[in-house]
């Protein structure tokens, strides 16, 4: 089997991570040639900002610009052992579900715009946990079909903006060196007990929450974790279903915006795994210049309402 030569490194922590050239941010992921094992040179790779940033250099362009032709293909045979998929004790995860003496300041932000009870029943539903990294965090579990705990994600809010401090985040994984995490969209571990529900899919795991306590409709809500958190791997968890997309407001300048970029996954994945996947355009339809420049996502627009409500 001829395999690709260049590849864009894996991520393995920080020091997988670099500043990007073209916004400074450390997203940056560099292009490996994978007959030596080194980077193609320090400005070949792309940025994961792909909404904000959109920088991509190809080796091809790289290898073209000094006008030299060189294979983009290897016969080096690549020993590719599959790792098994990583799982967290449980226990973990137990330890930190809410308690009237232990919440997290998204709870405390949920609390006042729903009925507190409903509150809990959310989060004891998607097994959302309480961290103390940094006081009061919120551990979003990633669970499996067969109930396996993958990963934890931790994240911090602020209890009365709602609003998330992006410099806060850390992974909960399993450490092995034999094993591998793979993620799987939150929530998933609530599907089979709604069998007959339609799948809606965010892109964040407040967002899914707050989608739930919202809406009537019969569907569960997952999160894709982020715009990129969407791929074949995941969706075939969700075959024979019908699946909506929902993704977030892009500023009028994105390099990509998320609309576009998920309808695209929508036909191709759809086809690929003969899947009924839908992408709804509600906030494309019904948002205005500012709540694109914002970037809202339906959880902006569902405060907002119940906002309103609440000041007439």
């Amino acid at each position: 089997m001829t395999n690709f030569r260049f590849s864009l490194q894996k991520y393995n922590g920080s020091k997988t991570r670099f500043h990007c050239l073209n916004c400074g941010k450390k997203e940056f992921v560099k292009y490996i040639d994978l007959e030596n094992n080194e980077y193609v040179d320090d400005y070949v790779g792309r940025c994961n900002r792909i909404e904000h940033c959109g920088y991509h250099f190809k080796p091809k362009q790289f290898f073209e610009s000094k006008r030299e032709q060189i294979p983009y293909f290897t016969s080096k045979v690549i020993k590719q052992i599959p790792k098994e998929t990583s799982y967290i004790d449980e226990n973990q995860l137990l330890e930190s579900m809410y308690s009237d003496c232990n919440s997290s300041n998204l709870y405390r932000f949920f609390a006042k715009y729903f009925e507190e009870e409903d509150v809990k029943k959310v989060f004891r539903k998607y097994l959302v946990g309480v961290s103390n990294k940094w006081g009061n965090a919120t551990i979003f579990w990633q669970v499996d079909q067969q109930m396996k705990v993958r990963a934890g994600k931790i994240m911090q809010y602020n209890s009365e903006t709602g609003n998330r401090d992006k410099k806060k985040f850390f992974w909960i994984k399993n450490q092995s060196e034999n094993t591998e995490m793979r993620q799987v969209f939150f929530g998933l571990h609530l599907i089979n007990y709604f069998k007959n529900y339609k799948i809606g899919i965010v892109e964040s795991e407040k967002t899914a929450m707050l989608c739930d306590l919202f809406f009537d409709e019969k569907i569960i809500w997952l999160a894709s974790g982020g715009m990129e958190g969407i791929n074949e791997t995941k969706l075939k968890d969700l075959e024979g279903r019908e699946v909506i997309l929902f993704p977030d407001l892009s500023t009028n300048n994105s390099k990509n915006s998320a609309y576009k970029s998920w309808k695209t996954k929508a036909e191709t994945l759809g086809k690929r795994l003969i899947m009924n996947i839908k992408i709804n355009n509600y906030l494309e339809l019904f948002s205005c210049s500012s709540d694109k420049e914002n970037q809202l996502d339906l959880g902006d627009f569902i405060i907002n309402q119940i906002q309103n409500i609440q000041t007439n």
